[in-house]
């Protein structure tokens, strides 16, 4: 049977810890702090009276990194922390979307492969120190932050559903609206398939996610992805959602499965890019990269072929003439002819056109 779980920090103020365990609780992570070497202001209270209780923790990192450096320094000071207590359960890299807003103010782009070596760099010093090293992260950045074909290290792994939708995890977080004995609010709460004192481990849930919903009142695209482990550009593509601000009570959605359905096939021309398309066709660049596979949106060319969500609307597309266009030019450039440039635009010559004059695209 799994192990009953908390992860705290500082949000969860006092803890009155002989309830926490009272009330069925086997382990807690504890967060050790933050960045550079910032010490959760509750870790020590925490931490002290989880050992005189005999109660098993680990701790986490929650990470500012965005080098290899950094993410090696706040190893450090987590296994800093971990010294001074009976630590039996992992110390674990924390990486989430306020490390990736941060390392994007200092001018660092942090894609999957400075990840992926930002959790190596973290857990080969954990390791190296005796320590069971462990990452956290949840189904998004699984699926598009870490290359975890490099990672042999225990997963923390993050869905709020019924199920997880993955396998191959050590410890699910299912939920961070937990009620707790000993704890005032809300707080996460885990599953542990492992047993890090007797090593044992314990199967874990078989992935289940419903293969259709109906939307209720008051849903969102993002509050059905959130739910359901997915996210909204793949809802979106799934079900044809051209706008995925504009859903309806009713609308039944389409959870799994592959898109489908009626949709418009647009060519790529010269000089397309994948946000123009998108906002000519009604949709968001995001929902098109879904929809075609394009893992990277600034990366098409010429002749590919789009799918376009069936609910789009084409709108008229214009085009600001420059200095030394030509109508022949600006016709092969948008796949048209010269003959309908003239006639959609009232150009009744040719080779009469204007630096700055806009013009319509058929």
């Amino acid at each position: 049977m799994a192990l009953n779980g908390i992860d705290v920090s500082h949000y969860q103020g006092t803890i009155d810890w002989n309830q926490v365990k009272e009330g069925g609780i086997a382990f807690a992570m504890l967060r050790g702090g933050y960045g550079q070497n910032n010490v959760d202001t509750y870790f020590h209270r925490n931490a002290a009276a989880c050992q005189r209780l005999g109660l098993p923790f680990g701790i986490y990192w929650f990470s500012y990194a965005y080098t290899t450096q950094m993410a090696a320094r706040e190893a450090e000071y987590c296994i800093a922390l971990a010294e001074q207590y009976k630590t039996t359960w992992p110390l674990a890299f924390d990486l989430e979307y306020d490390t990736v807003r941060y390392g994007a103010q200092n001018g660092v782009t942090i894609g999957k492969t400075l990840a992926t070596d930002m959790v190596i760099a973290f857990c080969e010093k954990i390791k190296s120190a005796g320590y069971t090293p462990m990452y956290y992260t949840n189904l998004d950045y699984y699926r598009t932050m870490f290359d975890t074909g490099r990672l042999p290290y225990d997963l923390w792994f993050a869905q709020y559903a019924s199920a997880p939708s993955i396998t191959g995890m050590a410890m699910w977080q299912y939920t961070s609206a937990g009620k707790v004995m000993g704890i005032s609010g809300d707080c996460d709460r885990n599953y542990s398939y492992k047993d890090y004192g007797t090593g044992t481990t314990e199967p874990e849930p078989a992935p289940s996610v419903p293969s259709a919903y109906t939307v209720q009142p008051g849903d969102t695209l993002s509050g059905i992805a959130l739910r359901f482990g997915t996210t909204v550009s793949q809802l979106a593509a799934l079900n044809s959602i051209a706008d995925p601000d504009k859903i309806y009570a009713g609308q039944v959605l389409r959870l799994t499965g592959s898109p489908s359905g009626n949709q418009t096939i647009y060519t790529v021309k010269a000089g397309d890019t994948l946000s123009e398309i998108a906002a000519r066709f009604g949709t968001t660049y995001q929902v098109l990269a879904q929809l075609n596979g394009i893992s990277d949106p600034d990366r098409i060319y010429p002749g590919q072929t789009l799918r376009i969500p069936s609910g789009a609307q084409v709108s008229a597309q214009y085009y600001t003439i420059r200095s030394g266009d030509t109508l022949s030019g600006i016709a092969a450039r948008f796949g048209t002819t010269v003959k309908k440039l003239q006639e959609l635009n009232q150009i009744s010559d040719p080779d009469k056109i204007y630096a700055g004059s806009r013009i319509r695209i058929p």
